[in-house]
């Protein structure tokens, strides 16, 4: 029993720390297979531990346990060094990972066929005239300015040029912009198929040409802000035949040099142009502009979008005296506001034909002249509003000087039981043979006051 006390005694004066002592690596390593000292060849029943000769024994005993001792404490300090070294490693790997990741700033996510993993594209902050084609993902972490001194290899080229469908650029809010005095046309250039979303872009734009955004061949544009550039706001154009959808969503497009949002297509083109959740506030001309081109087909599409406080017009139809001819099939469904403009809302120009459908809830008020306006007389458009529609066109001609709610020169028709607002100041219009009054409506919604 000695011996077995001396053992004790030995571990009784041994460190014990929860950061390792000998006790708490037995706890925390578990208890089912603990370290045990070196056996022996003693009998520690037997007698003759108790007679002289076995003092010696004993001594030996003594220092063969002391021993056994130091062999489990040395093991014990390599079991403690061991879990810490592996922690520090550990935690190495995790803050070396963290740091690569807060300093990628572009990364693919771009899966392609089954089984490929996205890879990096670069790792370093990009510069104006970079370009993104076939799947991948571009995604900021900073914001991109372009200098005056880091001009486009040629005047028609783009800070940031995304192609492709499945290409997407996520702006993730930060800022693409360019010097006072720089000579980029564009912001970011989205053609055939691609994505930019969360961009705020301003001041592009080279004297009379250029835009923050152009869409070329399709593309689309969502949750962005598109600010004080040069000339345009946004861009929409095709190419000669093509046919491609063009997407313009939950978008604040303000305080630009001219247009809002200007779609100029290509003869013999298809388009199809969907608008939502848009707004087209403040622009030094015209909020909305969709020009109408021979041999063009263009299907129109507005919803839950605004076009206010715009220096001419909210929004304005035309086609081309050079060009006429051409298509369109124009819808407005939810709401739209279109208010505090020259014009609120007009279709003017060449000869096209086409149907303007309310499907939702116009507002068109408090314009400083006309608030509807169909000015060609060769240009045959038939306004539908739907039984759910509503047509509220009222409170112009903040002037005074006898400009009316809903102007038709004869070449525009309405048709539709429901909606029209009553108390809408209408006019045949001069100059027309024919005219055309607007029809009776047995609902009359009000018209609003702000």
């Amino acid at each position: 029993m000695t011996l077995l006390k001396l053992f004790n005694a030995s571990n009784a004066n041994s460190p014990k720390d929860d950061a390792g002592g000998f006790n708490s690596q037995l706890e925390n390593k578990g208890r089912d297979q603990p370290p045990s000292p070196p056996k022996d060849d003693v009998d520690f029943d037997s007698t003759e531990a108790a007679t002289p000769q076995g003092k010696s024994s004993v001594s030996f005993l003594r220092s063969k346990v002391s021993l056994a001792c130091l062999w489990i404490l040395f093991f014990a300090l390599l079991v403690v060094g061991g879990v810490g070294i592996f922690q520090y490693n550990s935690a190495s790997a995790s803050a070396v990972g963290h740091i690569q990741q807060q300093e990628t700033l572009i990364v693919a996510n771009n899966r392609g066929k089954a089984g490929k993993e996205p890879s990096l594209l670069c790792d370093s902050p990009i510069k104006c005239g970079h370009t993104v084609t076939g799947k991948d993902k571009l995604s900021l972490l900073e914001d991109v300015v372009c200098t005056d001194t880091e001009g486009p290899d040629d005047e028609d080229d783009c800070a940031i040029t995304i192609s492709g469908e499945g290409a997407e650029l996520d702006c993730n809010g930060f800022m693409i912009s360019q010097e006072t005095s720089g000579s980029w046309k564009y912001g970011i250039c989205v053609s055939d198929g691609a994505k930019a979303v969360k961009c705020p872009v301003q001041r592009f734009g080279v004297g009379y040409e250029g835009a923050g955004i152009r869409v070329e061949d399709g593309g689309e544009v969502e949750d962005s802000e598109v600010m004080f550039n040069i000339h345009n706001g946004i861009e929409v154009g095709g190419s000669q035949g093509s046919t491609a959808t063009t997407k313009i969503s939950d978008t604040f497009i303000h305080d630009n040099g001219s247009t809002g949002i200007r779609f100029n297509g290509e003869t013999g083109s298809e388009s199809s142009i969907q608008i939502e959740g848009v707004r087209t506030i403040n622009n030094g001309e015209t909020g909305m502009v969709f020009i109408v081109l021979a041999d063009t087909t263009m299907i129109l599409r507005v919803k839950d979008s605004e076009t206010s406080y715009n220096g001419r017009n909210g929004m304005f139809i035309e086609g081309s005296i050079s060009n006429p001819g051409g298509y369109l099939n124009f819808e407005l469904d939810g709401f739209f506001n279109s208010r505090y403009n020259s014009l609120g809302l007009g279709v003017d120009n060449a000869d096209w034909e086409g149907e303007m459908r309310v499907k939702g809830v116009v507002n068109i008020y408090k314009n400083k002249y006309y608030g509807l306006g169909i000015f060609s007389a060769t240009t045959a458009v038939n306004v539908v509003v739907d039984k759910r529609g509503a047509l509220n066109s009222c409170s112009n001609d903040q002037v005074g000087n006898g400009f009316k709610d809903i102007f038709n020169d004869g070449s525009g028709t309405f048709s539709g039981e429901d909606g029209y607002t009553c108390g809408a100041e209408g006019n045949s219009g001069t100059g027309s043979s024919t005219g055309a009054d607007l029809p009776d409506c047995e609902y009359c919604p009000s018209c609003p006051s702000e």
